[in-house]
């Protein structure tokens, strides 16, 4: 938390305030999208983007198996050797140049129609319960946002799981069930970043920032090691970067707020529990 505050303001990640979140599983039900956030489970994560700015995760403790995290991104690889004269050998150094970006021109290219489709505001995403008084269950917006001008852009927001969760208000004739070009553009846009994917192993005392704005993020399922010994464990952060301190111009109705984005329901105050809860 202490990094954060060099980076953004802390922004709630759920109903309950949490300003400082435990990624663990908690034995809750994977397929019950609707109700469960799936960071409380051990189940796939497939690429999606927060909804924050940015967001940091810190290695507590490592899962028996999977638990691994990937980043959409165009990497430059060099190779340089270590001059200090206590280590020897050759390291990797990895700057990530673009994300979403590389996604998007390879949609462009490769699928036109998937490309357009996904900057229409046909999308509808689940707040999953997580509303203040008189707000909908839900929001309507698109998936890419293009800039165009001096500096043009390509702005990203998703996540399949909050997609595909609203079918209890489909059903219901509330909004319009998702039709085969989405259901369709779903699994190419996932397919798309798995093929510009970057795997990484996240050890113990590993940090790890990133911007949502621009990156897509996933994580393998993953088993834990038996009791007494640790879960899986990654300590959370959702952080704001607001316009006036060089922060994206965003779509949305709070851009020029100091702490945008996050969940935020009605006045919870914010909490750092020392463990998940």
């Amino acid at each position: 938390m202490g990094l954060g505050t060099y980076l953004g303001y802390f922004v709630s990640q759920n109903s309950r305030g949490h300003v400082l979140g435990h990624v663990k599983d908690l034995g809750e039900d994977a397929t019950a999208i609707d109700k469960v956030r799936i960071y409380r489970t051990n189940a796939r994560q497939f690429f999606h983007a927060d909804d924050s700015d940015l967001v940091g995760l810190l290695c507590v403790a490592k899962a028996l198996e999977g638990g691994e995290s990937d980043l959409v991104s165009h990497i430059a690889i060099s190779r340089v050797r270590k001059t200090s004269p206590k280590v020897c050998g050759f390291a990797d150094l990895l700057r990530v140049q673009v994300s979403s970006h590389e996604v998007w021109n390879d949609l462009q290219k490769n699928h036109t129609d998937v490309a357009e489709l996904l900057t229409q505001p046909i999308w509808y995403f689940d707040r999953k319960g997580e509303t203040s008084i008189g707000q909908k269950e839900w929001i309507k917006t698109a998936v890419f946002y293009l800039e165009t001008g001096e500096n043009p852009r390509v702005y990203s927001k998703f996540d399949p799981y909050f997609v595909r969760s609203l079918t209890r208000f489909s059903d219901a004739g509330l909004i319009p069930a998702l039709s085969e070009a989405q259901e369709r553009a779903i699994t190419i846009l996932e397919e798309t970043c798995q093929k510009h994917a970057l795997h990484m192993i996240l050890d113990v005392g590993d940090i790890q920032f990133l911007s949502n704005n621009h990156i897509f993020h996933a994580r393998t399922a993953y088993k834990d090691y038996a009791p007494p010994a640790p879960r899986r464990h990654l300590m959370r952060l959702w952080l704001s970067t607001p316009e006036g301190e060089g922060g994206w111009k965003l779509p949305f109705h709070d851009s020029n707020e100091k702490k945008r984005g996050g969940i935020q329901v009605n006045d919870t105050a914010p909490v750092a529990p020392y463990d998940a809860e």
